[in-house]
């Protein structure tokens, strides 16, 4: 796969300034956030993901542990590694708030 470096380089920079902070607590849906311990993007060492997921009334967080099979951010992008967490998600999905 092949990618032009100016596509790149528009996409990196249309998210930089994106800042979901100020709105967390008015999501309704349900929740998954998924990221993987070796992601070089967005590094679970910050803490941003722990912290800002509480202000997320239906919000969990599942950090893929690093092995020699995951790829950094890519790693998201394979269910192999969060599947097993999609049923309790789709359950959840169709219990009505209390």
């Amino acid at each position: 796969m092949t990618v032009d470096a100016n596509d790149l380089i528009y996409a990196y920079d249309a998210s930089r300034d994106y800042d979901p902070a100020p709105h967390l607590e008015k999501v309704k849906a349900r929740v998954l956030a998924i990221n993987s311990a070796d992601d070089e993007r967005n590094p679970p060492e910050l803490g941003i993901m722990d912290r800002e997921i509480k202000r997320v009334k239906n919000g969990h967080f599942y950090l893929v542990p690093a092995s020699a099979q995951t790829r950094g951010h890519g790693t998201t992008g394979n269910a192999k590694f969060w599947k097993h967490l999609l049923p309790a998600l789709l359950n959840e999905a169709f219990i009505p708030d209390q």
